[in-house]
């Protein structure tokens, strides 16, 4: 069993080689204060006019302190031991009468050989235990809050669970997405919300992006420690905008989008003639640039994930799931 794919060209490209321009999304200043209970953040930037703005809230200390403390960094011979360890026992619950079954490990993959009088039962416990096989594995991962990837040219490797991260962090971020409603007009339309958004997340300094075929999922940061570190990449920015934009609009479509290198999002909003989309299932999506420093406004993105994207250089992955309360321990 391959658990990630071996020989793969590794391509960790930070995300300013995606989206550098002349123009740069600015962080003025940031603050952070730890009280008691609370971890007090306070940002100023310039947004898409150059105009300077800010933002001030609270986090729950104790949820963040406690929310994906327990999970580790991916490591593909721990997984392999786990995936064995469940295989085994099912091996073990088997009647000798109808069939025997060996399973052993050969370098990085995992063999069994199953021996049976009837043929039949052969192809059937083959099959039985290449799905047993799958699904421990599926099941490791989900307990790390770890998920399958497929880069565009179907090569497999595995990378944190985007989604889960954003679903399960909407709470916990809720006092950062009504201090940007706080600054909207009654009458302002979601795309400013998403634009005033950007903008501040844009200006978060950033990191490089691992490779996500050979990453351990060391680099990533959930949307908290994004906001209480003050920097993150591609996937972490992304990650994070997914968790506020889904606090504040949470029946709007959304996908994430998988560059070589580099992350994006697209959402289904009113669009005007001029904007950047993405067809995906027959449904249009304005792109969204999270990441910065380039200061991408909705319906507008970089030259490089443009032409990746005309170019079908990329995998997406819907935003699905009921947003809940719960944290990731």
């Amino acid at each position: 069993m391959a658990l990630i794919s071996k020989n793969v060209l590794t391509t960790s490209v930070a995300c300013l080689l995606w989206l550098a321009m002349p123009a740069r999304a600015e962080q003025l200043d940031f603050q952070r204060q730890d009280n008691a209970d609370k971890i007090q953040l306070s940002y100023r930037w310039t947004d898409f006019q150059n105009q300077e703005q800010s933002l001030s809230f609270e986090l729950d200390k104790q949820v963040i302190h406690q929310q994906f403390q327990k999970l580790k960094s991916y490591q593909p011979h721990i997984a392999q031991r786990s995936v064995m360890l469940a295989m085994q026992k099912a091996a073990r619950d088997i009647d000798p009468k109808q069939a025997r079954i060996a399973i052993r490990k050969v370098g990085q993959e995992l063999q069994y050989q199953v021996r049976a009088s009837n043929p039949e039962l052969i192809s059937e416990w083959q099959s039985r235990l290449f799905n047993l096989e799958r699904q421990a594995f599926d099941d490791y991962l989900a307990s790390n809050y770890y998920a399958r990837y497929a880069d565009y040219l179907g090569q497999q490797g595995v990378k944190p669970d985007h989604i889960r991260y954003a679903n399960e962090s909407i709470v916990t971020l809720l006092p950062a997405a009504n201090a940007i409603y706080a600054k909207l007009m009654d009458d302002s339309q979601p795309r400013a919300y998403v634009n005033i958004l950007l903008s501040w997340i844009q200006a978060i300094p950033y990191d490089t992006l691992e490779s996500r075929l050979t990453s351990n999922g060391s680099g990533f940061l959930p949307p908290a420690s994004v906001l209480i570190n003050n920097h993150g990449d591609c996937d972490s920015k992304t990650t994070l905008a997914v968790s506020l934009l889904r606090s504040m609009l949470p029946n709007m479509s959304m996908v994430i989008l998988y560059l070589p290198g580099h992350a994006l999002m697209g959402v289904k909003l009113s669009h005007r003639e001029k904007d950047a989309t993405v067809t995906i299932e027959g449904s249009d999506y304005l792109l969204v640039e999270p990441t910065g420093p380039a200061p991408y406004q909705v319906g507008e993105a970089s030259p490089t994930s443009l032409a990746a994207i005309a170019g079908n250089m990329f995998t997406y992955e819907k935003v699905t799931g009921i947003p809940q309360a719960t944290s990731g321990e």
